[in-house]
């Protein structure tokens, strides 16, 4: 599993390290070891795959809805989220579907989440999600939210169970696949 991070997957001149998550992402394709990419991880499994990354149409910041596609409805992670659901979003960037990748999720924004052959699956979505997670995001970047953070943190507080939920079942399904 590959997780998020506050750098954008264009920046290799202010992080080095993407350079080499590009490189290991690479090679775990390559040797189709299950993985699955949340937010930058995802993005970062796209640019690895050879798709375009950059800067999504509007930022996505809070409790937004994704609606699978017919594709997402019958797979085997994703398909176990409602086919409209509300997560959490927190990202200025977005990915391209990846040559013979299928786009599993969108929103009105951009892709949500696709699946690569490897097996792989990117969500941009966070569903690892907690609260003190929430509301340390908050307290750091303030200027990114569409509200107050205390009504942020709020708004996220009534979601979390929901989502909390949601996030164990797609990693248990995740896990089932990488099984298999």
């Amino acid at each position: 599993m590959v997780f998020g991070g506050s750098a954008h997957p264009d920046q290799d001149e202010h992080f080095a390290w993407l350079e080499r998550e590009e490189a290991f992402l690479t090679r775990v394709l390559a040797e189709r070891v299950p993985v699955f990419g949340v937010c930058l991880g995802a993005q970062m499994l796209a640019r690895a795959a050879g798709a375009g990354v950059g800067p999504a149409s509007a930022p996505e910041v809070g409790w937004l809805e994704v609606e699978l596609t017919s594709a997402g409805e019958s797979d085997p992670v994703l398909g176990v989220l409602p086919q409209r659901a509300t997560v959490f979003q927190w990202h200025q960037y977005t990915f391209d579907i990846p040559d013979g990748g299928v786009e599993l999720a969108r929103s009105d924004v951009c892709t949500q989440a696709f699946r690569l052959a490897q097996p792989a699956w990117g969500i941009q979505f966070h569903a690892e999600i907690t609260l003190p997670m929430v509301t340390d995001w908050a307290s750091e970047d303030p200027e990114d939210l569409p509200l107050t953070a205390n009504a942020f943190v709020a708004t996220s507080r009534a979601e979390m169970s929901r989502s909390n939920t949601q996030g164990r079942a797609l990693c248990a399904a995740f896990l089932r696949e990488a099984a298999r």
